[in-house]
């Protein structure tokens, strides 16, 4: 016959006494753990606990972390030196959304640019000013009315500075003129190149206002002297003088039929036999002009300012330096009979 099992033991109910008991040491460890954690809460991070060797081996740390240093356990706050660094976590940068702004700098800040900005090597476009065509009429004279016979060429040389001494808006049409002050003029309208030789005239000095003009009239081949080394810059100039001056300048071709040319005037006579091919040159290119009556030539009457003016003009007009201005006072030369 088999034995029989042992009773149970049956456990007796807690007691009250121990129930208490147990419910004032749970309360006592809650406080004090609540006490300790509440002076350093960083003691339950799960970073600084720290585990024996025997469990788990530490990990190799990366190269962004730095191996801590244990607290001490007699020091509450921790050093500076074991403030844990944590890595920067690996996350791709995220492109701005819409457009990227400029940056620009400060106001009064010099910028500086990374390359030096080469300089434009294209030529510059150099556009030369074109000269202004003298306006004709502009010039006021008070003794060269409208209705003057030789006011068109008087103002055109007024304007073009070709004569230079009219004051008080007053020209003197009618004055003689002198050899000094038609080598002036001869000055301001030729551009023609030197072609002959300086003389050195016995009544000209250095200090004579017209010197110059006189010795560029002279090389330019206008004007010639008189015997014994003579100019006579203050003698009034004959007519014949000036045709004869503007012809030598001008280079004009001599002509072979001079008297047929020269017909045409009433007072051919009296003409010089030194001024005879020199006359017929100028009557054929047409610098020739006499007023009030064209055949009357007038070769030895001294010369009015009004009269040279308009002998210079046409002179000019010759060379195509001005226009041509239609007189009934310039001298037509007879045309040969067939």
């Amino acid at each position: 016959m088999s034995s029989p099992q042992p009773p149970l033991k049956q456990r007796n109910p807690l007691g009250f006494d121990e129930l208490i008991a147990i419910l004032v040491a749970f309360g006592t460890m809650g406080a004090i753990f609540f006490w300790v954690t509440g002076r350093n809460p960083d003691r339950l991070n799960a970073r600084s606990w720290q585990f024996p060797a025997v469990f788990s081996q530490p990990a190799a740390a990366p190269d962004s972390l730095k191996i801590l240093t244990p607290v001490s356990p007699s020091s509450d706050m921790r050093s500076p030196a074991t403030t844990i660094v944590p890595s920067q976590p690996d996350i791709a940068p995220v492109a701005p959304i819409g457009p990227v702004l400029p940056v620009f700098p400060l106001l009064g800040t010099i910028v500086v640019p990374e390359t030096p900005i080469a300089r434009s090597t294209v030529p510059p476009v150099i556009i030369k000013p074109k000269a202004a065509k003298p306006k004709v009429g502009a010039v006021k004279l008070s003794d060269v009315p409208e209705k003057y016979w030789a006011r068109p060429f008087i103002v055109a040389l007024v304007d073009r500075k070709i004569f230079t001494d009219v004051t008080d808006n007053k020209f003197r049409p009618d004055e003689p003129m002198t050899r000094a002050e038609l080598a002036r003029l001869i000055e301001r309208m030729s551009d023609k190149e030197p072609s002959r030789k300086t003389i050195n005239f016995e009544d000209v000095k250095d200090k004579n206002p017209a010197a110059s003009a006189i010795d560029g009239s002279v090389q330019k081949g206008f004007l010639k002297g008189y015997p014994n080394n003579e100019f006579r810059p203050t003698k009034d100039v004959p007519r014949v003088e000036v045709i004869v001056a503007l012809a030598s300048g001008l280079n004009l071709k001599q002509e072979k039929n001079t008297s047929k040319i020269l017909q045409v005037y009433t007072d051919r006579k009296k003409v010089p036999k030194w001024a005879v091919d020199k006359l017929a040159a100028a009557t054929k290119a047409g610098i020739v002009v006499n007023h009030p009556n064209p055949t009357l030539l007038q070769p030895n009457k001294i010369a009015t300012r009004g009269e040279v003016a308009a002998m210079i003009y046409k002179a000019m007009a010759k060379q195509g330096k001005v226009p041509v201005k239609p007189s009934d006072y310039v001298v037509k030369p007879v045309k040969p009979s067939k």
